[in-house]
C-alpha cells in the first residue's frame, strides 16, 4: 500500500465524484440558470484563468524539485509563483475550473455542487495538508501562514 505522509484526501475522487453527480442529475433533472453570453464568456474567463493558476502552480514544483503527490514526503516549503498569494493555489485554481464549468454550461447542479467540493477538499485535504507541513516545516511554516492567507 502506498503511503500518505499528510493523511490528506487527494481531490480527485471528490472532483470525480462532483461531474458524475453534477452532470448526471442535470440529465435526470435539468436546472439551469438563465444562461447568457455574460455566463458563458465569464464560466470560460473562469475555466482559463483556474487552468493558468494550476499550470503555473506545477510549474512552481518541479521549479522546486518537489512534488504535490500525496503519496510522497514534501520536501520543501514553496513560497514563490502564486504560493506568495495563496497557501492553496491549485484548490483555488481546481474552484475557478469548477465554476467556469458550472457557468459556460449553465449547470445548476455544478454549481451548488462546487461549493459541496471545495466545503469537502478544505476538510478532507486542505486541514491535513496544513497540520503535515506545521509538522515538517515548523515555525518557517507558522510564518507563512501568518503572512498568506489560506484561500485568497
Amino acid at each position: 500500500m502506498t503511503k500518505n505522509p499528510s493523511g490528506a484526501l487527494h481531490p480527485l475522487p471528490l472532483l470525480l465524484a462532483w461531474v458524475v453527480i453534477a452532470f448526471g442529475a442535470s440529465r435526470l433533472w435539468p436546472l439551469s440558470f438563465p444562461s447568457s453570453a455574460v455566463s458563458t464568456v465569464g464560466g470560460r474567463v473562469l475555466m482559463g484563468l483556474g487552468g493558468v493558476l494550476l499550470v503555473w502552480a506545477q510549474v512552481e514544483f518541479r521549479r522546486h524539485g518537489t512534488t504535490e503527490s500525496h503519496r510522497l514526503p514534501t520536501t520543501v516549503l514553496i513560497t514563490s509563483g502564486p504560493f506568495r498569494y495563496s497557501r492553496n493555489p491549485i484548490y483555488v485554481g481546481l474552484t475557478a475550473l469548477m465554476l467556469g464549468i458550472s457557468l459556460a454550461y449553465n449547470n445548476f447542479w455544478a454549481l451548488g455542487l462546487t461549493f459541496v467540493a471545495v466545503v469537502a477538499i478544505h476538510r478532507l485535504t486542505v486541514v491535513k495538508e496544513e497540520a503535515y507541513l506545521l509538522r515538517e516545516f515548523g515555525d518557517t511554516y507558522r510564518e507563512y501562514r501568518r503572512t498568506v492567507r489560506r484561500w485568497l
